[in-house]
């Protein structure tokens, strides 16, 4: 059973590790004696699978024999999630960036308190 797994990862990120990283959890899955026995070929990372909106898909291939893909590819993306972090390789996550003068972020934080926050009734300070 050839299991295709699809990951997103910050435009920012370093593809050379990440690709270290895959591979080194690849090779401890293949040595793990749990997973040993069902893996056919170990997880590995083929490459840039598409260019997203919030990061890059990266494409991740392993064979395994039939019906354990399952559990294989959730003990993978586990240890994905715990390498990236610890490495500083960041997911692609949807985010918004705001351009403009430098004097604009306090005038919009205030605008934004005006209408959330009532102005103080008269006479009393605020």
């Amino acid at each position: 059973m050839i299991d295709k797994l699809t990951v997103g990862v910050a435009y920012d990120s370093d593809f050379d590790k990440a690709k270290k990283l895959i591979k080194q959890i690849g090779k401890d899955l293949a040595e793990d004696p749990e997973f040993a026995p069902h893996i056919i070929e170990p997880l590995k990372m083929q490459g840039v699978e598409q260019f997203g909106d919030y990061g890059i898909q990266i494409r991740l291939k392993m064979m395994t024999k039939p019906g354990e893909q399952f559990v294989i590819r959730r003990r993978a993306l586990a240890l994905i999630k715990k390498a990236f972090d610890e490495n500083g390789i960041r997911f692609a996550v949807p985010t918004v960036q705001v351009a403009g003068h430098e004097e604009a972020a306090p005038v919009a934080a205030n605008q934004a308190l005006k209408l959330v926050k009532p102005p103080p009734p008269e006479g009393q300070a605020g």
